[in-house]
């Protein structure tokens, strides 16, 4: 275990001696990239590696530790890979600017995919995200539980689609061994 802190140690501190890239450098290495340079590539997620690591750091997954950190970095890094090989500069934009949301959107998706025991759909996710924030602003407003009907307005969407999403939260998986075999034929005889 002291291995594993160390490891994640001395990765964590060797992105402090790599500075960011100057702007003109990051164009510069865009267009070698849009033209197939995988050195550009590699110098410009180099060099901002310890971006990932920033924004990260700010990241419920992160502080909560329900994911191991080292999965955390790893998954914001592909995406800063990812948003390398798709950035075309515009203006005077900073290439962190565009891969912001790259990251983080990418994470939250990546980790509603793999470490929950039944995935949703990642609209049906987004969906219950939305749903949750509403609620919590309702919460404050009403300082009261709001009822589906109030978060169903608020969300602009039907109160069954609310319900429905409500349904899907703390749903806990079955086993197969507690489903009663012939009462289960049964019901499914009648129909």
């Amino acid at each position: 275990m002291a291995d594993y802190y160390e490891a994640l140690n001395q990765y964590l501190q060797s992105l402090f001696g790599i500075e960011p890239l100057p702007v003109k450098e990051e164009h510069q290495l865009a267009k070698q990239i849009q033209a197939g340079d995988n050195l550009a590539l590699e110098r410009l997620v180099k060099h901002n590696l310890r971006f990932v690591v920033f924004l990260l750091k700010n990241t419920t997954a992160w502080k909560h530790g329900a994911t191991p950190v080292e999965d955390l970095i790893n998954i914001g890094n592909e995406q800063l890979v990812k948003a390398a090989r798709r950035w075309k500069p515009t203006n005077n934009a900073r290439f962190a600017t565009y891969a912001r949301s790259f990251i983080l959107k990418g994470t939250r998706r990546e980790l509603d995919n793999t470490t929950h025991m039944i995935r949703l759909p990642v609209n049906v996710s987004e969906q219950i995200k939305k749903m949750n924030y509403n609620e919590r602003a309702l919460t404050q407003v009403l300082g009261r539980k709001p009822k589906a009907s109030e978060v169903a307005t608020m969300m602009g969407v039907h109160e069954n689609v609310v319900l429905k999403l409500q349904s899907y939260i703390g749903r806990e998986p079955v086993s197969l061994e507690s489903i009663d075999e012939e009462r289960y034929i049964e019901d499914n005889e009648n129909e």
